[in-house]
């Protein structure tokens, strides 16, 4: 069976920046989020041992979303310079890793993982486990075949696995409904308004009786929903339907998988060797996969 790991880098790399103080190389360089995401990628890879792994990025410059309504992230500030100065050397370890990365204008990386997912989860065998620090992904979800995994927050948490009976549990919706339920709540930290006046209570339980957003409207008149929440709902029944439009990712961005580019064994250690005691990690080093060679051998004397 084939498992492969979809990583959201920018969601992992803002969690590292966060999560570790301030580290340099000997030379002076800052590599405390590259050290953080490098060690969580390990990490990872050691925890849900995939056979293949893809990283997905952001990339400067509006998306289809932004276009689309302005507001959206408006409330997000420039990222800090000392965060966005160890980018380009996050994506050295991903790339001496051979990890592909994906980044396409226009999208984010939700989109792509969206993507990638459902290709893969189309085909026998596989699983897809998502890595990610938030929980947009969470609508993309499909029974146990498309999990999210979300590492350690921090030293007081365990990492958890949402499956669709995880969801379930503590959201009391399925995956796809996590939209419904953003459109009518709205996403503070991506700025999505939702329905004026209608909390997370409110909203599950009128997903819980009608199913989705657009049943909710054919269902507007019915005595179960109050006359202040109908009132609300007719109000801002516009900005819901671009708050649904907002928050579902797309499955559908312009790219191909190739599942050979994402093996995990297929990468040289000795490079990344050289490079992890460039960038003073000499403890990551015999926590490395095993590269191509080393299964090449290994395959030799079983």
């Amino acid at each position: 069976m084939r498992k492969i790991i979809l990583i959201d880098g920018n969601a992992l790399l803002h969690r590292a920046y966060h999560a570790y103080p301030p580290l340099s190389t000997p030379k002076g360089e800052l590599i405390n989020a590259v050290y953080g995401f490098t060690t969580m990628l390990l990490s990872v890879i050691d925890k849900l041992s995939p056979t293949h792994v893809a990283v997905a990025w952001d990339l400067e410059g509006p998306t289809f979303r932004k276009q689309e309504y302005d507001e959206y992230k408006a409330n997000r500030g420039p990222m800090d310079e000392e965060l966005a100065s160890q980018i380009d050397r996050t994506k050295e370890v991903v790339e001496k890793l051979n990890i592909p990365q994906y980044g396409i204008e226009g999208y984010e990386a939700d989109d792509i993982i969206g993507t990638i997912s459902r290709i893969a989860s189309e085909e026998e065998d596989v699983q897809v486990v998502i890595v990610t620090g938030d929980r947009d992904s969470l609508q993309l979800i499909k029974e146990k075949k498309v999990v999210v995994y979300l590492p350690i927050q921090n030293h007081h948490a365990q990492s958890v696995v949402f499956d669709e009976d995880k969801v379930k549990e503590v959201y009391g919706l399925n995956p796809r409904q996590i939209i419904d339920l953003k459109s009518l709540m709205g996403d503070a930290s991506d700025n999505i308004p939702g329905v004026k006046g209608v909390g997370k209570v409110t909203a599950t339980k009128l997903i819980q009786i009608y199913g989705d957003l657009h049943n909710i409207y054919k269902n507007i008149e019915d005595t179960q929903i109050s006359p202040r929440t109908r009132s609300l709902m007719l109000a801002d029944k516009e900005m819901a339907e671009k708050s649904y439009h907002l928050a579902e990712i797309d499955q559908h961005v312009p790219l191909k998988l190739v599942w050979e580019d994402c093996l995990l064994a297929n990468y040289d250690k000795t490079k990344v060797t050289l490079l992890f005691e460039e960038l003073n990690f000499k403890s990551l080093i015999n926590k490395l996969p095993g590269d191509s060679f080393e299964k090449d051998v290994k395959d030799i004397f079983i």
